[in-house]
């Protein structure tokens, strides 16, 4: 990094700027041609500089500017029809940022043994290419880890955004107990709730593999596609005009059912027509889910003239399968590693911070255990994984809506967050939150004690994410002003401007609580919640898909009993607050406690006993409430399951509601209580059809709230 410094620095002296000019550049962390190019006016008048000095940055960024105008259309343009960049000979191509999430700690990103792996260089124009290096470049790195590079994200302008302008804001609880420190982060678009909806372009990929054709009810009237079949008419119904739509189906080979076009009134009606033949079609005997992700990347690339088109509007892609694959690459972990290098490459030159510029949503089927269906909704996401159970009622269809809801409302995305540990602190990773989080690239062994990474591929417009980090702050300065948690977060605006703000945490601020400790309490509680629901959902899911219903049943149960310990544990905290703190907050945690402590003992008598409907619930209660509506499934499927065959239905409903409440979105499973742990935006206003599909979702929700749990007040 010294010698790009270095070159840099050479360069812009050569070319007339002097060294205050050269130094304000490199403090503001413009440290590339690439960064310098782009600067707006804007951008350069902020600087401070003298006229002659700003007239050479224009100079040099307008010399740049044609160079690069000159690469981008005639060597890096994707080939209209294959959707991939043509490179030089002279080039190697290009790999920026490989951000697969971790499922509770396990790495789930595969281990690529037919690509070369090569170390990573970059040039004095901020250009990250490929290089052939020798087996010492993966010391100390562990070969299929996530990885996002250190500075986050680099290769373009990054604008720091002021208090009143940020698009997502950060807020925080702080705990500490002993010498040991909890930050829980609020990422919060709440500001935003009248939206002016982002324009999509959607693709439907639906599977019409033979198993998909099976009628399913009595009067066998009803299959897997015709369900489908409805909601893709209905979801046409829900675009506006500008926002483009497609159809694309596979089996062993793929078919351009509906080509990419723009939605009008005229277009509206001919796809409508056309999706009534979905469930008329020819059915194949193969199901290839590989090629179907490749040919629905190329068609968003074959219909766009540049980067902006990825950049304007929100890409989306609906996978409808019951994911019983049997052709193409059928190994999850390797098809999850295609298909995001197949994304990035067809990135045209997008940097690094923009190239995950197409999201994938997924909607599973059927009985089969549907891997490569989850991890596609978990790596190339950030939505909930949905599980349709086509033996129940059409009720829950409109929630099949939300991935292209919150996405076309989406203030932002591409959005990182990365803390990092300073002055002694050490971060506790079993402790930390686990979903969303990404391994920083180049981080040497032992380094993950001090930085992590989380990333969002979008967050809908009134939302609210939550990141819990703990520290070990033993070895922290007695300082009130050490700063122990360095927190920086990057975003894309909707338009595709990147934004970048810093916050500090200091020691002192751990023990400043006073009439805050309550809610601090309360954000820790439902974090750690979280994580154990995570931890617990995942261990019972794992059992389920190898047919071992009854350790699965035991896990459930023992995570009811540290849900308990958890409780015990918290409610102590609250009751021993001082009476001059807020009564609200502390009787409000108290009850908490009493409450949850009371139902766990109930249904660790009897599970299959129903809970009365008609008692309030908090937050880890709903979590309860749900571990026994996972339970009484389980219990039921005991006696016609056979023993060590896999139980695809209860896995994937384990996986929804697992994935629900860790990412904190909707999904369509009735055993997940929206209202608490997976809310809605709370949005008052969108523009365009999307208002009535809001208002429509709500009311069939209200309808179905006899059968949930009631909400958290």
């Amino acid at each position: 990094m010294a010698d790009d410094s270095n070159d840099f620095r050479q360069y812009l002296l050569s070319n007339g700027l002097n060294e205050t000019t050269v130094q304000t550049l490199l403090d503001e962390e413009i440290e590339d041609l690439q960064t310098l190019r782009i600067l707006s006016e804007d951008d350069i008048e902020k600087l401070n500089l003298k006229t002659g000095q700003k007239a050479k940055i224009r100079s040099i960024g307008r010399k740049q500017q044609n160079v690069a105008e000159s690469k981008r259309f005639d060597s890096r343009k994707p080939t209209r029809g294959k959707g991939l960049p043509s490179l030089r000979k002279d080039d190697e191509e290009p790999r920026f940022v490989r951000c697969s999430p971790e499922v509770n700690g396990l790495d789930t990103t595969p281990s690529i043994k037919t690509v070369k792996r090569a170390a990573v260089t970059k040039n004095f124009t901020g250009i990250l290419h490929v290089s052939p290096s020798s087996s010492s470049e993966s010391e100390g790195e562990e070969e299929g880890h996530v990885h996002m590079k250190r500075d986050t994200f680099r290769g373009g302008s990054v604008k720091l955004a002021g208090k009143g302008e940020r698009d997502v804001d950060l807020t925080y609880n702080l705990l500490q107990t002993e010498d040991k420190g909890k930050v829980v982060m609020k990422l919060s678009t709440k500001q935003d709730i009248d939206v002016h909806c982002v324009k999509a372009r959607i693709l439907i990929l639906v599977d019409i593999s033979g198993s998909m054709g099976i009628k399913y009810d009595r009067r066998r009237k009803h299959s897997k596609l015709s369900r489908m079949k409805k909601f893709a008419i209905d979801l046409v119904d829900s675009l506006d005009d500008g926002d483009f739509a497609s159809v694309v189906t596979f089996g062993e080979k793929t078919n351009v059912l509906v080509p990419l076009q723009e939605i009008n009134s005229k277009t509206r009606s001919e796809l409508k027509t056309k999706l009534e033949t979905l469930d008329k079609t020819y059915l194949s005997t193969k199901t290839n889910l590989s090629a179907g992700l490749s040919r629905a990347i190329d068609i968003f690339s074959e219909n766009a003239t540049g980067p902006e088109d990825l950049l304007t509007y929100r890409n989306s892609i609906i996978v409808f399968s019951d994911g019983e694959i049997n052709e193409g690459t059928k190994e999850p972990n390797k098809l999850i590693h295609e298909v995001r290098e197949k994304i990035r490459r067809n990135a045209f030159d997008l940097d690094d911070s923009q190239n995950q510029w197409v999201s994938i949503s997924t909607i599973a089927t059927g009985n089969d255990v549907s891997e490569a269906m989850y991890l596609l909704s978990k790596c190339c996401s950030s939505d909930a994984f949905y599980h349709l159970d086509v033996q129940k009622s059409e009720e829950n269809d409109p929630d099949l809506f939300l991935p292209v809801m919150l996405r076309k409302t989406a203030v932002a995305w591409n959005v990182s967050v990365v803390v990092e540990a300073v002055n002694g602190a050490v971060i506790l990773n079993n402790e930390t939150s686990q979903d969303n989080k990404v391994r920083l690239r180049g981080s040497r062994r032992g380094k993950e004690k001090m930085e992590k990474a989380f990333f969002y591929y979008d967050i809908p417009a009134a939302s609210t994410k939550h990141i819990g980090v703990a520290l070990d702050l033993s070895n922290v300065d007695s300082d009130a002003n050490t700063v122990v948690l360095k927190v920086k977060v990057e975003y894309s605006k909707a338009v595709g401007m990147r934004m970048k703000y810093f916050v500090e945490i200091a020691r002192g601020e751990f023990s400043d609580q006073t009439g805050r400790k309550s809610e601090a309490i309360k954000a820790n509680l439902m974090h750690d919640a979280r994580l154990i629901s995570q931890n617990v959902l995942h261990i019972a899911a794992e059992h389920v898909k190898t047919g071992n219903i009854e350790a699965s049943a035991n896990q459930i149960k023992q995570g009811q009993s540290e849900l308990q310990a958890l409780m015990d544990k918290y409610g102590a905290m609250a009751a021993a607050e001082p009476e001059s703190e807020a009564p609200r907050g502390r009787h409000c945690i108290v009850s908490t406690a009493d409450t949850l402590m009371r139902s766990v003992r109930d249904m660790l008598q009897d599970v299959t006993v129903e809970r009365e409907t008609e008692k309030k619930e908090t937050y880890a209660d709903s979590i309860m409430n749900t571990m026994q509506s996972l339970l009484t499934e389980l219990e039921g499927s005991k006696s016609t399951q056979d023993l060590h065959e896999p139980d695809g239905k209860n896995w994937a409903r384990i996986k929804a509601v697992s994935s629900a409440i860790s990412r904190e979105a909707p999904t369509i499973s009735s055993d997940v209580n929206t209202d608490v742990y997976a809310p809605l935006p709370n949005i008052r206003r969108i523009s365009g059809n999307l208002q009535h599909q809001m208002v429509n979702l709500q009311k069939k929700r209200e309808a179905r709230k006899s059968a949930i749990p009631s909400i958290f007040e």
